[in-house]
């Protein structure tokens, strides 16, 4: 929905804001331009119903560099993650420990910039981007809508940068990755439904980061055809072995821990569930032993729950439980006491900050629009139907399959309790994609694969060299 009339004392004005600056990258000293632009929508009768709004760093005027365009999820998540914690040229400084946020800026020396410009895209009501007609709501926040406004945003920049010969990417987070899937099906050239302006933008390669593909309408992202415990066990095994490792009888690797546990439950514990009522109670039992070696539960947790997990929140308050702390979903080395309430998005915004003070002042801009990191008020009533009757992961196939050159690296964090690892493992196991251009990849992070040095570090090395080969 719209910011309620009495909230809200912004008067619309389109924005657009240029700006040179001097960066100093590990490749040599370059200038780099910064456009904030607002890609306005009209309603029947000229007027202005939606603005979705890009903030873009270009390096130079060649038509024929690679643009990438980024999204985050949600649906009502900004994407100033991804440009103050990872791909931005001015990321959010962290304290010693890596993990606080401080509001301040660096400049990332290793960003892509040296061989692809960036674009960031928050769509309607995110961001800068406003919905202006609160009647036009439908048209915007549903799967299809979505996927097609950012689609013509995409092109509004391209037609406005002269960039039509540029090598194009898209890049999504979480939600973000649906948002991509779905901007492929955009722009195809089907001429049967869907979009049917049979755009035929050619893709050259697509970064899924802490896949949402299996998202439903209640906010599941788990296939149903898979256990939710299932999903879940690689990254619990991967939380409770960077927490409890010191305590185990005998030492194993982190990668050897997290695989044996991806086993168990391929081996062990999926046909023990398909027993259901059928099992033993010895069977069970010796089941919830496992279990509890590979989680750091309590064994009689899975007894009683006859080796379901009833929800993942029951693994981030038990997992350091001995230790008086909880863990965080989107991170699970994270921890904080667990007398302590807990708030999933955290108690201090420093992107708030830092998108509406010092980047703003960096970006020329001169504060006549709010920028929001998130607005849940998107999320509501959002329709995840659509007109296409195809799956994002049938959205996905299509365009691999239409364009057979186009690459597709698939980002998940270990440590990520909200976009499961198990769950990401089984889909694209499944899905029957060409296999020649996809790339699996898990890093040391959480639901943001670069959210430690050495996570981020391995991660843009791998996106570089998507891009570069």
């Amino acid at each position: 929905m719209a910011i309620p009339a009495i909230y809200n004392n912004e008067v619309f004005t389109k924005m657009s804001s240029v700006a040179k600056h001097s960066f100093e990258h590990a490749s040599g000293s370059f200038i780099v331009k910064s456009f904030v632009e607002d890609h306005v929508f009209y309603d029947e009768n000229g007027c202005a119903e939606a603005v979705i709004n890009t903030i873009a760093y270009t390096k130079d005027t060649d038509e024929r560099r690679p643009v990438m365009f980024l999204w985050n999820g949600g649906p009502g998540s900004a994407t100033s993650v991804l440009n103050l914690e990872c791909f931005g040229p001015y990321q959010m400084k962290k304290d010693a420990d890596g993990m606080t946020q401080v509001n301040e800026l660096v400049e990332d020396r290793h960003c892509l910039l040296d061989i692809c410009d960036l674009v960031f895209v928050d769509p309607v009501g995110i961001g800068f981007s406003r919905l202006l007609n609160s009647k036009s709501k439908d048209k915007y926040y549903s799967l299809d809508g979505d996927a097609r406004s950012n689609a013509y945003a995409v092109l509004d920049w391209i037609r406005a940068h002269r960039r039509w010969d540029s090598p194009v990417y898209l890049v999504g987070e979480s939600y973000g990755t649906v948002r991509v899937s779905r901007l492929l099906e955009e722009f195809g050239r089907n001429p049967m439904y869907g979009n049917r302006m049979m755009l035929g933008l050619k893709i050259s390669g697509v970064v899924l980061i802490g896949v949402a593909l299996s998202i439903d309408g209640n906010g599941n992202c788990c296939d149903p055809k898979l256990d939710l415990l299932t999903s879940a066990l690689p990254t619990m095994a991967a939380v409770n072995w960077y927490h409890n490792h010191d305590k185990f009888g005998s030492y194993v690797s982190e990668a050897d821990f997290v695989e044996s546990a991806w086993r168990f439950a391929a081996k062990d514990l999926t046909p023990a569930l398909f027993e259901g009522e059928e099992c033993t109670e010895e069977e069970i039992s010796r089941l919830a032993i496992k279990l509890g070696e590979f989680t750091g539960m309590d064994p009689s947790y899975f007894v009683k729950t006859r080796l379901r997990l009833n929800d993942v929140e029951d693994f981030m308050t038990q997992v350091i439980a001995s230790d008086g702390k909880r863990v965080d979903i989107y991170d699970g080395r994270v921890a904080q006491p667990l007398a302590k309430a807990y708030n999933v998005v955290g108690d201090n915004n420093i992107p708030l900050l830092l998108m509406n003070g010092k980047l703003a002042e960096k970006l020329s801009l001169n504060g006549q629009r709010l920028y929001y990191t998130g607005n849940i008020n998107v999320n509501d009533g959002w329709s995840y139907s659509s007109s296409y009757n195809l799956s994002n992961m049938d959205c996905l196939k299509n365009a691999m399959n239409r364009m057979p050159d186009m690459k597709v690296l698939v980002a998940s964090g270990r440590y990520d309790l909200c976009t499961l690892l198990g769950n990401t493992r089984y889909i694209f196991s499944h899905a029957g994609l060409p296999k020649q251009n996809l790339i699996m990849r898990e890093y040391s992070g959480g639901h943001g694969v670069y959210s430690s040095e050495e996570g981020k570090k391995k991660f843009l090395a791998d996106v570089r060299t998507m891009i570069s080969d």
